[in-house]
């Protein structure tokens, strides 16, 4: 493909998202002649056909599956930077956000994070996602999302992130647990069966013995995806479990659950906005990280 032809790009992922080639022409505001000599331009590129008339438009063929998300990816990372060097005004845009965020995060900050960027840019929407990412680094680079809610990534990470909050992490239990009371040392906490929070695709645990060390010696006996399916696990056991005080708070009463501190010096859990260094200029993506970190200021003066 010479470099006159990228423009086949954003006409191919038309007509791939659109499966028509004259609504394709439409989302494009060119003819569909044009749409149809692009098309022919771009099988005799990958000398591979690309679609099948179908009788509401057009299927793409298994070739045009395989290539569409680099085609896709292409065309995002290409608009991202000609919205980077314009002014943004969030009172009249209608971008589309797209965040993935730990547990605690998707339920207690992103309501809040809703509700602000709802008051002052009521043209803005924002997709919320569970945090079922494994490449951060490839997932935020290729723009699957924008930005990502969770703990600080490692020191060899090129991504860069602002502090939002931190909270103190707690020890969980039932109200009627026979053995522990209203405090819990270290020998106590390893003797009890744990349930932990797990990230999806490795099976470890969200909090591992980077952030306490002592964590790896807990016998774990079930891991779930957050804290909405922890509770309840608790709730009729014998299991304990470790969350940040205020979801403890805000569920024990619905839970019939108490929390004691963490018998560990180091026992907060801080959490981020996590973002490529390609979007670090990007005013859209400057305003969306300030809004953030404004909601999590406030939010913080209650944990």
């Amino acid at each position: 493909m010479k470099s006159t032809e990228l423009n086949l790009i954003p006409i191919f992922v038309a007509i791939y998202e659109e499966q028509s080639l004259s609504r394709a022409a439409n989302r494009l505001e060119i003819t569909q002649p044009a749409v149809s000599k692009a098309l022919a331009r771009l099988r005799d590129i990958y000398n591979e056909p690309l679609f099948h008339r179908s009788s509401t438009g057009v299927e793409p063929t298994s070739f045009a599956s395989d290539i569409y998300p680099a085609m896709s990816a292409a065309l995002k990372n290409y608009t991202s930077t000609l919205s980077a060097s314009r002014e943004f005004d969030p009172k009249v845009s209608n971008r589309i956000f797209s965040l993935a965020c730990v547990s605690v995060a998707s339920y207690q900050l992103m309501p809040k994070v809703i509700k602000h960027v709802r008051d002052i840019a009521p043209n803005i929407s924002l997709e919320i996602h569970p945090l079922f990412t494994e490449d951060y680094e490839s997932d935020l680079r290729l723009q699957r999302y924008d930005l990502i809610v969770d703990m600080p990534p490692s020191s060899d990470s090129n991504l860069k992130y602002d502090s939002l909050y931190s909270e103190r992490l707690m020890v969980v239990c039932s109200n009627a647990h026979p053995r522990i009371k209203d405090e819990i040392t270290i020998d106590e906490f390893l003797a009890e069966e744990h349930v932990v929070v797990s990230r999806w695709h490795s099976r470890k645990s969200l909090l591992q013995k980077q952030h306490i060390a002592q964590l790896d010696k807990r016998a774990v006996v079930c891991r779930v995806a957050g804290a909405m399916e922890m509770l309840p696990v608790i709730k009729d056991s014998e299991y304990i479990g470790i969350l940040p005080s205020s979801t403890i708070r805000e569920f024990q009463d619905m839970y019939q659950v108490k929390e004691l501190p963490l018998p560990f010096d180091n026992s907060k859990q801080h959490l981020c906005g996590i973002y490529h260094p390609s979007r670090a200029s990007d005013s859209a993506h400057k305003w969306l990280r300030n809004q953030i970190q404004t909601v999590a200021k406030d939010f913080s003066t209650y944990l």
